[in-house]
Formats: structure tokens, sequence, C-alpha cells
């Protein structure tokens, strides 16, 4: 019975919803958070026959997303309690200001991959409430390793880049979004939430 007892309480604490720092504030597991990435994040892939076009991956940074995503680098990066307020005091002021995502593009022509020059043949809008914003694109310049721990379908042949719209996120979060991509490769329309197939 002893032993009947002690493997029900072993099995029970194994199944631990969620992580603690060492401060005691209690972080979500890294499945819970790359399931929140995903329920904010679409993909969008195009042919030509059997030649890839382009492939287009992104996520809505909404602020649910920058709350697990602090979540995350908390648990690489072993931040303490003041780091995670600073951090969290910049990511709130982020959502109040813009909307920002994460963008992963690939095209098999590398000098189409030119998503953040100035002359770039690529125009991106967002699509919320019946109005349209271009979107700023810059290059992100992050470690593939903390990238892939950020946006776990990122992978070596993507390009990494942000993208913000001068519309504050805390505003269009919680509405339908459409992000387009087109240039003379292709054109690709992500959905945020993203549609059922």
């Amino acid at each position: 019975m002893r032993y009947l007892a002690a493997l029900l309480l072993l099995t029970l604490s194994a199944c631990a919803t969620y992580e603690v720092t060492p401060a005691g504030r209690a972080i979500l597991t890294e499945n819970q958070y790359f399931e929140i990435v995903d329920q904010n994040s679409d993909q969008v892939t195009r042919y030509s026959g059997l030649y890839n076009l382009l492939d287009v991956q992104g996520t809505a940074l909404t602020s649910k997303v920058l709350l697990a995503q602090m979540d995350q680098l908390t648990r690489i990066y072993q931040w303490d309690e003041n780091k995670f307020k600073e951090e969290k005091a910049k990511n709130e002021g982020r959502v109040n200001k813009e909307a920002e995502f994460f963008l992963a593009f690939y095209t098999p022509e590398r000098k189409s991959d030119d998503l953040n020059k100035p002359n770039t043949q690529w125009r991106i809008f967002l699509d919320v409430d019946g109005k349209r914003y271009d979107g700023k694109i810059t290059k992100i310049k992050i470690a593939f390793p903390e990238l892939v721990s950020l946006y776990p379908s990122f992978n070596r042949f993507y390009t990494p880049y942000s993208v913000v719209f001068n519309v504050p996120m805390r505003l269009v979060e919680n509405k339908p979004m459409k992000m387009t991509i087109t240039g003379s490769v292709g054109s690709a329309v992500l959905n945020f939430p993203k549609l059922a197939n």
C-alpha cells in the first residue's frame, strides 16, 4: 500500500503544469509557451509547379505572447525578479505604442530576400477593422539558438525580421488581423488568429 501511495505521489508531482523561479514566481512550462506561440502564428508557402517561390511564417507579438516570452527568457537566462519587472515594463510600453510581428521569410532567390532594404520589391500591410497600416521592417540579429527557443518552427533557411505597424497592439490584438506580404515574386496573407483548415 505504501508503495502505491509513493508511486501515486511521484506520478502526480511529475505532472506539474508550471515551473517556479528561485524567487517563487510561477512561470509557464516550455510546452505551454510553444502552444501560445503556435496559437498566435500562421504560415503560408507558395509554389510555381514544384518550385518553391515563397515561405513565410509570422507570429503576432500580442501582450499574451510577450508575457509568455518573458517566462521563456526567464527560464533560459535565469532572470531575477528585477530583470523580469524591467522587461515587463518595456513590453507594456511596446504593446501600448505599436503592433509588432515576428516574420520568418524564405525565398530561394537570395537577391529577393531583402525586406529590410529601402528599395525592396516587397510591401507589407496590416489590415484590421477596415484600416490598412504600412509595416516598417528590420532584420533581427539574434543568435540562431535563441531564435529557435522563442519561435520553435524557425529554421536556418529563414531570414528573421521584425515588422512594426503604427497602431497599438493593445487596440488590435483581440480583433482579426490580416498581414499581407506582396512583391513581384509572389504574395502571402497571414491571418491572426490563424484560420481553421
